[in-house]
């Protein structure tokens, strides 16, 4: 068995613990070993197969018993057993491929985390961070700050003037788990289920500079340097260095005390974090042309929505009772329909039955506050729709949406939702790639072709298009 072999095996034993919900701890102990064995120096699986691996940070004493005995018999009785999958009934050849790729998949995400799975642990530990009476500024960077749907990690910045200090406080917080790296000015530490969560101190001067570089992305970053460059400046996380051609500017650079500081130092308006992706923000900030971002305030409104009557947690009159606490104008409702069986879809008489409790509803709003009753509506293998025109002209919109047959190759995918958003009562395309964050990829679909035949129809379509054609440029 080579070392690639082993690792893969490691890797995958840490997913299939990870599906069981054992210790993080542990599932990052098989990951770390496979880490490892990948890159040791020596002969690994040779040392392996005779016995001399203690010593080698990283590979404990469970690890060395089953790297003996892979490299010895060329198997690991625990991961051969998963091979019986395909003798249980029900189990044949394609659904354990299946499984199979469920697993991959989730391999190749199990180190990220959905935002809304960290947020409340960000503020947590941001709020303690900015009592700190050491600390005078804090900020969470990273992805989480540009407000990106997935993190690895959360990225911390305090400035102070006592770092160590802070530092010694941060990993002894009651969030956190175990310490992995602690030094002078910065370190690393796992909260709990596995998220890490790494702290940098700063001077105050040096604070708007790591604010902007820790917060990325990558390319912004990249674009920022170089236009730097081009005005006479070296810009890093630590500060602007006037270059030879630009030593006039070393009075200039001075006056930076926050990120608008920085971006107004390259003829730039400030970027907003959630733009900062190098998808023509440099452009428009230089030409004073950037968006206004949707802010909590200019919402209305939502209307993809379920309530008790599917899937949903709350009953119609709760869901509208909270959507008028929350200051809103209108709440749309769409259950599932009745061909989303697993989520408890409504039928037609259930759904009219449902339009007619809406409408009774309204009557008692008196125009203060608005239902609107439409219903999610699958759309079938061949792109017709789970309802018939006659039911769907009696609903104020429908939300077409699939939630079934996703191998479908992406042609048919695509002509199957362009013909479900060519009926005229569709009037929002849902989830359009159909997947699920961390759990499900998504399915093959023509991204350009959705848009145009929306814009042909005038569907709109549910919000996650940026993502799906980011990933499709990038493939």
């Amino acid at each position: 068995m080579t070392r690639e072999d082993a690792a893969d095996i490691l890797n995958r034993i840490a997913l299939l613990l990870e599906l069981k919900g054992e210790n993080p701890f542990k599932i990052r102990a098989y990951k770390s070993g496979a880490e490892v064995v990948e890159s040791y120096a020596g002969d690994i699986m040779q040392l392996a197969a005779d016995n001399k691996l203690a010593g080698i940070k990283g590979i404990g004493d469970a690890l060395r018993d089953k790297l003996h005995e892979m490299a010895t018999t060329g198997k690991l009785e625990f991961f051969e057993k998963r091979g019986e999958a395909a003798k249980i009934s029900g189990f044949g050849d394609k659904t354990v491929v299946k499984i199979l790729e469920s697993i991959a998949f989730r391999a190749e995400h199990a180190s990220e985390f959905r935002i809304d799975q960290v947020y409340a642990l960000a503020l947590d530990i941001l709020d303690t961070l900015r009592a700190h009476p050491a600390v005078s500024r804090a900020e969470v960077c990273g992805s989480f700050r540009r407000g990106k749907e997935t993190v690895h990690d959360l990225d911390f910045l305090v400035s102070t003037r006592k770092p160590e200090q802070v530092i010694a406080d941060f990993v002894a917080l009651p969030q956190i788990e175990k310490v992995i790296v602690q030094g002078g000015t910065k370190a690393s530490v796992y909260a709990p289920n596995g998220v890490q969560c790494d702290l940098r101190a700063v001077s105050s001067a040096e604070f708007p500079f790591a604010l902007n570089y820790f917060t990325g992305s990558k390319e912004h970053n990249v674009v920022m340097r170089q236009r730097a460059l081009d005005r006479g400046l070296s810009l890093n996380e630590y500060g602007f260095t006037p270059t030879e051609a630009g030593a006039s500017l070393s009075e200039a650079i001075q006056e930076i005390h926050d990120e608008r500081d920085i971006y107004r130092a390259l003829g730039l308006d400030y970027i907003e974090p959630e733009l900062r992706e190098n998808s023509g923000e440099i452009e428009a900030a230089a030409q004073g042309r950037l968006p206004a971002l949707i802010q909590l305030e200019n919402l209305r409104g939502v209307f993809h929505n379920h309530t008790t009557a599917s899937d949903g947690r709350g009953t119609l009159r709760e869901m509208a009772e909270a959507a008028r606490d929350l200051g809103l104008q209108y709440l749309g409702i769409a259950d599932h329909s009745k061909s989303s069986f697993q989520a408890n879809g409504l039928n037609e008489q259930r759904l009219r039955a449902q339009i007619a409790e809406i409408r009774a509803m309204n009557a008692e709003f008196d125009g203060h506050f608005r239902l609107f009753a439409g219903s999610e509506v699958d759309i079938l293998k061949d792109g017709s729709l789970d309802f018939d025109d006659d039911l769907l002209a009696e609903l104020d919109y429908c939300v077409a949406s699939v939630h079934n047959v996703f191998n479908l190759p992406e042609a048919d995918m695509t002509r199957r939702i362009i013909r479900a958003i060519e009926n005229p009562h569709v009037t929002m395309l849902g989830h359009v790639t159909g997947r699920l964050l961390l759990q499900r990829p998504a399915y093959a679909v023509n991204i350009p072709a959705i848009i145009d035949a929306a814009a042909e129809t005038g569907t709109i379509i549910e919000g996650e298009i940026e993502a799906a054609l980011k990933k499709q440029r990038a493939d």
